[in-house]
């Protein structure tokens, strides 16, 4: 929803485009994902936050809904030096992940509660990412303070807010919480609404 083709080209241009040129003009020969942590403003001018050599979290979750290719045979073709010959297919519609926490993250929370109803959400559409989960006794437990994502598609942004907080109210444990206002801006965008 930010990033419209426009923002998306002006984000290759500027940051991504210069800075794997950078890397090879030094001798820095890079495969393996790159994650630039950005901040669009109202012009859609990239600002870049950071770079991981890694997927971000809770980020890539919602991206992975949408891929419809195989990630293997997409790291295949990195490794191989053939990413050039395969393209990735990708669903057009919007997605969104809620991230379900551990009471009192992100300072000291509890571990060994019992989850809650991922039967119940797996019934749904949609997907349920684990994070800082772990197997105890058969059951699945915390173990970490961002403990599952709760990811959706839709035909809107909107669509897709309402099928991932569905998907969250099926799952619980003792001291869950989730953020209520996942998505807003973009629902607001998606409105032509104002902002500021």
């Amino acid at each position: 929803p930010v990033v419209t083709a426009e923002v998306h080209q002006r984000v290759m241009d500027l940051v991504i485009w210069p800075t794997v040129r950078g890397m090879a003009d030094e001798g820095n020969v890079y495969t393996g994902f790159l994650y630039a942590g950005l901040m669009i403003d109202k012009a859609g001018n990239p600002k870049v936050i950071e770079f991981n050599c890694r997927f971000g979290d809770p980020e890539t979750q919602p991206v992975m809904l949408r891929l419809q290719s195989s990630l293997v045979l997409l790291v295949e073709a990195a490794l191989a030096q053939a990413l050039d010959k395969i393209e990735a297919q990708w669903d057009p519609r919007p997605s969104l992940g809620i991230v379900l926490a551990a009471g009192g993250y992100p300072g000291d929370y509890a571990k060994g509660a019992v989850i809650e109803g991922l039967d119940a959400a797996a019934q749904l559409e949609g997907k349920i990412f684990h994070a800082g989960t772990a197997l105890q006794d058969e059951r699945v437990v915390t173990s970490g303070g961002r403990v599952l994502c709760a990811t959706a598609l839709g035909d809107s942004v909107g669509n897709a807010q309402e099928n991932a907080y569905a998907l969250a109210a099926k799952v619980d444990w003792q001291g869950c919480f989730y953020r209520k206002d996942i998505g807003y801006r973009a629902i607001a965008r998606e409105r032509g609404e104002d902002q500021e």
